[in-house]
């Protein structure tokens, strides 16, 4: 407790920030998708609308990185958040398809700026030891996340009986998460003043010309990574009302549930590699993954679906974590930003491709389906993983 009392401002700041915000998403997360389906939008089309912000994300990933260079964290951060809330009202305040469409992208062009800034605002602003802020980091962004499921599963309940129809009641639950996280923008403004470091190097050379044999390995696992993911994080909702005829205050439970074991095996992560490696914590966390998306299809009982959800996303996040460490270890210096960058970009083309696929298949009544594919696609990065990485570090004894 007294490490956490010890931390930059400018961190402490940092992490308000991310705990206004992500209880926004969190709420946003859990309503969205049942706002835009009881306006009577089909779930086809609801698949274009979220597969548009992972698509904006990978065409912007670049240009986000070097606006961040050019004018500074405090800046970027300021820019990114109220882009994200302006993009996040657009979606919400009319039933306007484009409205919706265009909101929806202009999140994305904007959002893959949290990922860029996070890791070298942290760094700045930590002591010689930046695992404390990292992890704390992580675990304001998990909890926030996971208060606002809860928030967002039982509000409509509360809400519904005061408006005329239930669109009216998402609309207004909407505005206001959207409202929270264009408030995360007020303790940016009282950040240290950053100057960037020198711009007249920026270019396109460390994202192209480091592009190596490895990340190009990296970049097509973490495609169908992504996929797989997508399709379950996309839609669980839908699943938890439509398919296991539960209610979304059950599904809010769960998503503040899911905090405890994600957050225990974040914490276990780097003990299970010193004992066992890197890669293989990894190939085990992904073969258990691929049992409990299996788990969530083959079932429409709500009490077994929810605890292999919990499970999925937590050995999910455990080999996320992982995964990313282990590529940082394995790229050469030269190729880390390349590394860095392409990871982030096909991740969310996996994304991309799971909202469309997804939309299609909950138009056609398939939920079974998301769980099979998404089974599918960590089967595919798990066979490549092994193939790629396998004779080379798989039998080591010791951490990369």
């Amino acid at each position: 407790m007294r490490k956490l009392f010890s931390l930059n401002k400018n961190i402490y700041l940092y992490l308000l920030t991310n705990l206004l915000i992500n209880i926004g998403f969190g709420i946003v997360g859990a309503d969205f998708n049942l706002y835009i389906l009881s306006m009577g939008i089909q779930p086809d089309f609801l698949g274009v609308i979220l597969s548009l912000t992972p698509f904006a994300q990978v065409l912007a990933a670049i240009p986000i990185g070097f606006l961040a260079e050019k004018i500074g964290s405090k800046r970027a951060l300021i820019f990114v958040n109220m882009v994200v809330g302006f993009s996040g009202l657009l979606r919400v305040i009319s039933p306007n398809r484009t409205l919706i469409l265009l909101g929806s992208f202009l999140i994305g062009t904007v959002q893959a700026g949290y990922f860029i800034i996070q890791m070298p605002f942290i760094s700045q602003y930590s002591g010689a030891n930046k695992d404390r802020e990292f992890t704390t980091a992580s675990i304001v962004f998990y909890t926030a996340m996971a208060v606002g499921n809860l928030v967002g599963g039982y509000l409509p309940g509360i809400v519904n009986p005061i408006f005329t129809d239930e669109t009216l009641a998402f609309r207004s639950i909407l505005l206001g998460a959207v409202s929270l996280i264009i408030l995360g923008t007020l303790p940016l403004f009282f950040l240290k003043k950053d100057s960037p470091e020198d711009t007249s190097n920026i270019s396109l050379s460390p994202y192209l010309k480091g592009i190596d044999r490895n990340t190009v390995r990296f970049a097509w696992i973490e495609f169908f990574i992504g996929a797989g993911l997508g399709l379950m994080i996309f839609f669980m909702n839908v699943i938890f009302l439509f398919y296991y005829n539960s209610t979304l205050q059950v599904y809010g439970t769960m998503s503040a549930l899911l905090i405890i074991p994600m957050v225990a095996l974040l914490f276990a992560g780097p003990s299970l590699t010193k004992r066992f490696n890197s890669l293989r914590v990894i190939v085990f966390a992904r073969v258990l993954t691929i049992g409990a998306a299996l788990a969530v299809a083959l079932t429409q009982n709500v009490w077994v679906g929810a605890p292999a959800y919990i499970t999925y996303r937590a050995l999910m996040g455990l080999g996320q974590s992982l995964w990313i460490s282990f590529a940082s270890s394995v790229a050469t210096k030269r190729s880390r930003v390349a590394t860095s960058t392409w990871l982030e970009m096909t991740f969310q083309l996996g994304f991309a491709a799971a909202a469309l696929a997804g939309g299609k298949l909950i138009s056609l009544d398939a939920y079974p389906s998301l769980g099979f594919i998404s089974a599918g696609m960590m089967v595919i990065a798990l066979v490549l993983t092994v193939a790629f990485f396998g004779k080379e570090y798989l039998l080591k004894s010791s951490e990369v």
